[in-house]
């Protein structure tokens, strides 16, 4: 079997005698790949990486090929050792813990002692080390690893995350799994907060859930969607104050649209104007539809167009005149 040739990489000053994977006091190094069999598909030099004796002792596959893989799966290991420590973060506040009443030799040290060994595991999790180099030399290696960041730690995976909630706090896997596809890994926190709320439902209950926040998602989204809509308002059209009443300059757009330039052709869309702002309620699409009408019988009388209407450029353009 050939030597194996390793290069320590650089270790900063303030980082000496620092695992490289955790951030913990480092007392060994790990020699990546271990095995011959690999190193002819490896993108980057052999490595020579500090750790800490726990970090050292993980054992990790042969077929990993990244010093970034290396990384995720040392991680990973970490989160699933100390899965119990990092829950506390999930479940409690500091404040809660300092304010519990828990006494007895062994509640009353887990009251005293479980926020900083929450903290200790979560900052090992977190820590990302410093960047690759070998005698100076920057190491461009890619990252190819899919990860994903919750709450200041950063998991292998999305599932990995669930995995992790999931042991560590009690919620129904299946809920918070479906919820996260419904409002999207983005709004995670949100899903996650349900989830907390209903750690045990029933087949039924579950169900229900889903259905209300699938539901809210939808009206959500359509909301979003007629904002999207009222905002690509043509910055040339302007609200039209007449008689006492306003005729805002998205309805007055949506008349253009539709070629409703007089009050006669305004009356047969009247169901269409309400149907489409419907959202901003009834009082309002009212008054929006009343200063409508009254705009569009003021044009009617060609001397205030001429005189007095703001968007009469507007109306040129669009042929409606």
């Amino acid at each position: 079997m050939p030597t194996l040739n390793y290069s320590l990489i650089d270790i900063p000053f303030n980082c000496r005698h620092t695992c490289w994977f955790c951030g913990e006091p480092s007392s060994t190094t790990i020699e990546f790949p271990d095995s011959s069999n690999v190193t002819a598909s490896l993108s980057h030099p052999l490595l020579s990486l500090p750790t800490c004796q726990e970090c050292g002792s993980f054992k990790y596959p042969r077929h990993i090929r990244s010093v970034w893989v290396l990384r995720s799966h040392i991680k990973q290991t970490l989160i699933t050792k100390y899965t119990k420590h990092l829950a506390v973060g999930e479940n409690w506040t500091e404040e809660e813990l300092k304010q519990s009443e828990f006494s007895g030799a062994i509640l009353g040290g887990f009251g005293k002692s479980a926020w900083q060994m929450y903290l200790i595991a979560k900052q090992r999790v977190a820590y990302q080390g410093w960047g690759l180099s070998v005698d100076d030399q920057p190491l461009e290696i890619l990252d190819d690893t899919s990860s994903f960041e919750f709450n200041g730690v950063k998991y292998p995976s999305l599932d990995a995350c669930i995995d992790f909630l999931v042991d560590g706090s009690g919620i129904d896997r299946e809920l918070l799994t479906q919820l996260v596809e419904i409002v999207t890994p983005t709004r995670f926190s949100y899903a996650l907060q349900i989830s907390k709320l209903h750690k045990r439902p029933s087949m039924t209950k579950r169900q229900q859930i889903i259905d209300e926040i699938t539901l809210q998602e939808i009206e959500s989204q359509q909301i979003q969607n007629d904002k999207h809509t009222l905002l690509h308002i043509n910055s040339s059209i302007v609200d039209v104050e007449i008689s006492g009443a306003t005729a805002p300059a998205f309805a007055i757009q949506w008349a253009m649209s539709k070629r409703a330039n007089t009050l006669a052709k305004l009356c047969t869309l009247e169901d269409d104007f309400f149907d489409e702002f419907a959202h901003l309620g009834g009082a309002a699409s009212f008054h929006a539809y009343h200063g409508l009408q009254l705009y569009l019988q003021a044009r009617e009388d060609s001397s205030w167009v001429e005189k007095q209407d703001p968007n009469l450029e507007v109306w040129l353009t669009h042929q409606l005149i």
